[in-house]
């Protein structure tokens, strides 16, 4: 059975998309990696499920290249937020994934732009040890410039570094080590920022599940919210990316962040 999909990127974080409102497809995480193999299968940072959502325009169900299952993924929802305006005569929806309800705006010249509240921050569920300074994370055993990681939940888990420049430490290296690190109980996303400005920041990412990709969603908001709360940007920033760049801004507990996506190609896959 041959199932069709739209292979899509936001600033080269990227997804391989199936409507599965008819088809009610059910994949393995075995399925999953194997499809997300990028010499072997399709290949993608994340596989996304259109599915039927009772009180919203759709329900988003998030695969990591893994195989396991994410509750959130932000550039992700910026594609399938595209898709549904293509196909519909509205300038707003709302997406439903698993930890938030994302709401989306279609702009001028194909931006679109996403909103959600700020989640509740409680780590109580993140870690084995909740002595620990939430705004002053200790990984200096693993990297020297890993001495004060912010924890974030953004409908999923994220640390944040603040560093004099994001080239001070190399995250294809110590990303896993991160991620993996005893003090979490499911693992954790990692954001590493340099402060450029007020008005703009730079970030690199070692997503949970996936490694380390060109752009996360979540990410930037993370990243983001762990500056302005801690008093090193505005409300309003754009942030560079290692391809492309996004906007970002808050207002009391609303996170706003605006991008364009982009299509990279259709097509099919044998589903045996």
């Amino acid at each position: 059975m041959n199932i069709s999909f739209v292979k899509m990127h936001t600033n080269g974080n990227d997804f391989m998309i199936i409507d599965n409102r008819s088809n009610s497809l059910l994949f393995t995480a075995e399925k999953v990696a194997s499809i997300a193999n990028r010499k072997t299968g399709v290949g993608f940072d994340q596989l996304i499920l259109l599915e039927d959502s009772r009180d919203f325009d759709v329900f988003m169900k998030i695969y990591n290249s893994d195989g396991k299952e994410a509750k959130m993924c932000g550039n992700a929802s910026i594609c399938v937020a595209s898709l549904l305006f293509a196909s519909r005569n509205t300038l707003a929806i709302t997406i439903e994934t698993l930890s938030a309800s994302v709401n989306a705006a279609l702009n001028s010249n194909g931006e679109i732009s996403i909103s959600i509240e700020l989640p509740e921050q409680d780590f109580s569920e993140l870690l084995t040890n909740n002595t620990v300074d939430k705004n002053k994370i200790n990984f200096e055993k693993i990297h020297s410039s890993l001495i004060e990681g912010k924890l974030v939940n953004m409908g999923n888990p994220h640390i944040v570094f603040i560093l004099k420049s994001i080239d001070d430490i190399d995250l294809l290296k110590y990303g896993s080590r991160i991620e993996k690190n005893k003090l979490f109980t499911n693992g954790i996303n990692t954001e590493v920022v340099e402060v450029l400005s007020k008005d703009k920041l730079k970030i690199k990412f070692w997503e949970r599940g996936a490694g380390l990709t060109l752009s996360c969603g979540s990410g930037i908001l993370s990243a983001f919210y762990a500056c302005y709360n801690n008093n090193l940007c505005n409300k309003k920033v754009e942030v560079l990316l290692p391809r492309g760049c996004a906007k970002v801004s808050i207002a009391k507990s609303k996170l706003t962040m605006h991008a364009i996506p982009k299509v990279s190609y259709l097509g099919e896959f044998s589903n045996e």
